[in-house]
């Protein structure tokens, strides 16, 4: 009797689980602000603990603008969120080239938390049908640049989506889930963070008036989506 009333409730456990598991991973976004016309939303994920987060906003600046700055990866420091130190990688086992690029960053952290750090891959694709630029950053697990001084996050999975509006605007949206790992509470950092889409987006209206980026007629990206 104890040993099949046991097996019930481990059962239950394991079905109530899968249930809010289940219930996060189909969350709805939840509009948390807006900013200059930049909205933006968070959501639960079964993946993390962590929010899912997303922004959509207008940039004043063609499609070809816009992917010339998210390509320029070394000038994440200026415009994405506590970024310290941003690379391409291109060695044996990570070969940058065309529209898949590594990359290796560094988010600065307030003391004593440990900075945090990450190695990914970025693939661009287009719809060549619609100009649409679609750009997926993905973590990579490697113990290439390993600092024990910093924390290795353990999920990063980012999206940028430029749709054309037209020869000078671009609707972009940026989807991000970041685990930041270690022992910083969800509740932090879901806090602290929630507005880092709408910052994003606000970051790269303002790099793209550059000479640098808004001087970029053609787009690069060739690979179908």
């Amino acid at each position: 009797m104890v040993k099949s009333v046991r097996i019930t409730t481990i059962s239950l456990l394991i079905v109530g689980f899968c249930m809010s598991a289940a219930i996060a991973a189909e969350s709805p976004w939840k509009k948390i602000g807006e900013k200059n016309g930049i909205v933006g939303f968070t959501r639960a994920t079964s993946r993390s603990s962590i929010d899912e987060m997303k922004a959509i906003g207008i940039v004043e600046a063609p499609v070809a603008a816009v992917e010339a700055l998210i390509r320029d990866i070394p000038a994440e420091t200026e415009w994405m969120y506590k970024c310290s130190e941003a690379a391409v990688i291109n060695t044996p086992e990570f070969k940058s080239a065309g529209d898949t690029i590594y990359v290796y960053n560094v988010t600065d952290m307030p003391m004593p938390v440990s900075d945090r750090d990450a190695v990914a891959k970025a693939l661009y694709t287009i719809d060549k049908a619609t100009g649409t630029i679609y750009i997926h950053v993905a973590n990579v697990q490697t113990t290439y640049l390993l600092d024990k001084k910093k924390v290795r996050m353990p999920l990063v999975d980012v999206y940028y989506t430029l749709v054309p509006k037209g020869p000078d605007k671009t609707e972009v949206t940026y989807t991000a889930l970041a685990d930041p790992g270690g022992n910083l509470p969800a509740f932090v950092v879901n806090m602290l963070t929630k507005n880092l889409s709408i910052e994003t987006i606000a970051g790269i209206r303002t790099m793209v008036k550059k000479d640098k980026y808004k001087n970029a007629k053609a787009v690069v990206t060739t690979t179908p989506h």
